[in-house]
């Protein structure tokens, strides 16, 4: 009898090994890690580090100036491509006073030659008025002298003044054709205002390329002082003041602990109860829990690094969960375990 008693314990132990190892699963616990994106900050040009202002612990606002890079030498580009744009548009301003100037001359010229041409063509029409009553005097005269009634002085007289008005007629039009030619030396006066224009606008177009430099020199002059892209903690300081740092070098990584999320892998058998949105129970090392919910669920397996012991003998495959956790309360630290609870059933 007293034989007896021990092998029924045995059998009882055995048989609850048993129910509890053949028992069906209800839920999980999977081992994750606290991680999070870091934010690389790095110089957009070459140079020395001057100065760094920050070290690892600082918390830092976006836009906050982490570092200076010495920039004797930009500033110098800033202060020469400055000149050439203030010298460029000194020139513009001339050279616009003096096509004004050149149009008003111009202007000017054509209608004083036109109006002069304009007298000059009524002091013809009033030459030819008196020449054409001059000869009609004459004729008179010339019938008068047959028949002995005017004097061959009047005669002549008259004759005298169809001469003059003849001359004086001849004389006009030689002052019109130059008149004319006047007017036509003015009004070509515009095509030079027209290359004016054009050298303006070439001008112009230079201020703008100068411009356009002393902006460029601005832009790099101001890449001088690396500024934080986003809010958060320096995690990382990579260089030191005194290094010459090179465009894409990291100087300081920052993280967001207000961006915080749990990563853990969970085997392609169970993946198909996980859902984006769903609510998880995470269990940080302390014994604090806290919900977290699902914003990403892999969508390509991987291979874990243990392999499945029946009798297929296959690699088990894993996908990638994170959760978003509160961490309002700066609980959680990059790389800390949490354990999380899936519901399998």
């Amino acid at each position: 009898m007293k034989r007896l008693v021990p092998l029924l314990l045995i059998a009882a132990a055995g048989g609850g090994v048993y129910w509890y190892t053949s028992r069906p699963i209800t839920t999980l616990l999977l081992t994750g890690i606290v991680t999070t994106d870091q934010v690389l900050v790095s110089p957009q040009i070459t140079g020395r580090l001057d100065t760094l202002l920050v070290t690892e612990g600082d918390t830092v606002t976006a836009g906050q100036v982490l570092a200076v890079i010495a920039h004797d030498e930009l500033r110098e580009d800033r202060a020469f491509y400055s000149f050439s744009a203030d010298s460029v548009a000194s020139q513009v301003q001339e050279s616009e006073a003096a096509l004004r100037l050149q149009e008003e001359q111009t202007m000017s010229q054509i209608a004083q030659a036109e109006a002069t041409l304009a007298s000059t063509e009524s002091q013809v029409a009033a030459t030819q008025a008196e020449l054409n009553n001059a000869r009609t005097t004459y004729d008179r005269a010339q019938r008068l002298a047959v028949q002995g009634i005017v004097t061959i002085e009047a005669l002549d007289s008259a004759k005298t003044a169809v001469d003059v008005q003849t001359s004086r007629l001849a004389a006009l039009g030689k002052q019109i054709e130059a008149q004319r030619a006047a007017v036509a030396l003015a009004r070509s006066s515009a095509g030079q205002i027209a290359v004016r224009r054009s050298q303006l606008r070439t001008s112009r177009q230079q201020q703008q390329a100068a411009t356009a430099q002393r902006a460029k020199a601005d832009v790099r002059l101001a890449y001088a002082e690396i500024r934080a892209p986003i809010g958060g903690v320096v995690d990382v300081r990579a260089a030191l003041p005194g290094e010459v740092v090179t465009p894409g070098q990291a100087i300081v990584t920052l993280v967001n602990p207000d961006d915080l999320w749990v990563r853990i892998d969970v085997e392609e058998t169970y993946i198909d109860r996980v859902r984006v949105g769903d609510q998880l129970t995470i269990r940080l090392p302390s014994g604090d829990e806290r919900q977290g919910t699902v914003f990403y669920r892999g969508v390509d397996a991987g291979f874990a690094t243990q392999r499945d012991v029946s009798r297929t003998k296959r690699d088990i495959r894993t996908f990638e969960i994170r959760l978003r956790v509160d961490n309002r309360d700066r609980h959680l630290a990059i790389g800390m375990t949490a354990y999380v609870t899936l519901p399998v059933v």
